[in-house]
């Protein structure tokens, strides 16, 4: 039969059934492979966010350690100063390291709070959600007490309490940035 496929095994009786079946079917089975595919895709996604997420705070912890004192910011600061062709007064140049310092912390913590953000969604990472933006900024804000607390022990660091603030602050800029860059991307998509 013209436009039939035929169903069954050569003891039994053949029924047939419309090809237009089987073309669902083959069209059903190829859609759940797609979809299969694309659960194995936003896998991959997520556990790459969670696992950058990971170093990114390793990165944080490290950076807490001895060797990223205030000895190495004001050489830093130093160099960039003479490379600049600039003096400044020993007063100005402690300002400057006290806002290098800070904006170091702002800027990691940002970071830190931009793939915790992103690493907690099963779709659509970065979609807006007040709790998740919630959540954010409780996990840095711990983390950010636990790394002030790990530099109590390390030699010429000290914990700052104005520090976790200022973490904090970081994370809450990220936050910001998130909300408004989704709110003109879906303001841009609409005209």
């Amino acid at each position: 039969m013209l436009g039939s496929a035929p169903i069954g095994n050569a003891k039994g009786p053949i029924r047939t059934r419309p090809q237009h079946d089987l073309i669902k079917k083959g069209e059903s089975s190829e859609m759940n492979n797609s979809v299969a595919v694309a659960d194995l895709n936003l896998s991959k996604r997520r556990v790459s966010l969670r696992l950058t997420t990971l170093a990114w705070a390793v990165l944080v912890f490290y950076l807490s350690t001895e060797r990223f004192g205030s000895d190495f910011s004001q050489g830093l600061l130093a160099q960039a100063l003479t490379l600049l062709h600039i003096s400044v007064s020993p007063r100005t140049f402690h300002v400057l390291d006290t806002l290098l310092r800070k904006i170091a912390h702002l800027t990691e913590y940002g970071i830190l709070a931009f793939f915790v953000y992103g690493s907690f969604a099963e779709h659509q990472p970065f979609r807006w959600r007040l709790r998740q933006a919630i959540w954010c900024i409780g996990i840095v804000g711990l983390y950010s007490l636990t790394d002030e607390f790990h530099q109590r022990f390390v030699p010429g660091r000290n914990a700052s309490l104005v520090d976790c603030g200022i973490d904090i602050a970081g994370a809450v800029i990220a936050l910001i940035i998130i909300f408004e860059a989704r709110r003109l991307f879906r303001r841009a998509s609409s005209d």
